[in-house]
């Protein structure tokens, strides 16, 4: 199993903080992708995780096939869903799943770089009927004080420098650049290609913002002992709140043949 499979399976080790702790999606994204979608509400889902994507889309009436191949991970989103019959779960890797039927919405969220990119691409086609909507997004934040992201930053400096992942703003940037928009302008099974962009904040207790970053791949592969001393020390600095500034991406593109 390579490196990146390898790392998207280490969320269950964490599933019920995972769970707790990492922030859903604009309602405003699930509009667009349903406006883009248009008509059909069998959906497919990679990479369901605890169902932050899921509970979003099933409150909108879609009939929703779950892909997660991480067993903890799929009992907390079963029980998210108790009672819901719209959502059906399935326990295993995207790349083993066989469809069993043609579906019009394809969502992926905070997960498609952890699929094997030798495979994501055609089963994804695969997956989708003539016109079908492929929709792939993520949450990218950064610490929104300056001066307070700068102490963060020392702080790591004396642990694990490159484990603080510093997103430059995409505000204003050419989204189609950022991955995977070449991966999909170069696919000739979609066309009608756009991304959006949708920024928002969220503020954490100093305990949450580090709990957050525990669930965080970066941090997870750290020693443990090296990751318990950056918290301590990082809990010793922080002030009371600390609040991130948060930009959603979104790329959707229409399967074409």
């Amino acid at each position: 199993m390579s490196d990146a499979r390898t790392q998207g399976l280490m969320f269950g080790e964490i599933a019920e903080e995972f769970d707790r702790i990492r922030p859903g999606y604009p309602e405003g994204l699930v509009d667009d992708v349903l406006a883009y979608t248009g008509i059909g509400v069998q959906a497919l889902e990679v990479g369901a995780g605890t169902g932050k994507a899921t509970t979003a889309f099933a409150a909108r009436g879609l009939q929703i096939t779950a892909i997660e191949p991480d067993p903890k991970m799929a009992a907390l989103l079963s029980e998210r869903l108790s009672g819901q019959s719209s959502v059906r779960i399935v326990v295993a890797l995207w790349e083993q799943y066989e469809p069993d039927l043609a579906f019009n919405l394809l969502f992926c969220a905070q997960a498609w770089q952890w699929t094997d990119g030798s495979q994501r691409w055609r089963r994804a086609a695969a997956a989708l009927a003539p016109g079908g909507t492929i929709a792939l997004f993520w949450n990218f934040d950064r610490i929104a004080d300056d001066d307070l992201r700068a102490l963060v930053r020392e702080v790591h400096a004396g642990y694990a420098p490159h484990a603080m992942i510093d997103e430059e703003p995409a505000d204003g940037a050419d989204l189609s650049a950022y991955w995977p928009g070449p991966d999909l302008a170069a696919l000739p099974e979609f066309g009608d290609l756009t991304e959006r962009l949708y920024t928002w904040e969220r503020t954490l207790s100093a305990d949450d913002y580090v709990s957050y970053l525990s669930t965080q791949p970066t941090y997870r592969i750290l020693p443990e002992a090296t990751r318990e001393a950056l918290f301590t020390a990082l809990l010793q600095r922080l002030p009371e709140k600390v609040t991130l500034a948060v930009e959603t991406l979104l790329y959707l593109g229409r399967r074409t043949a």
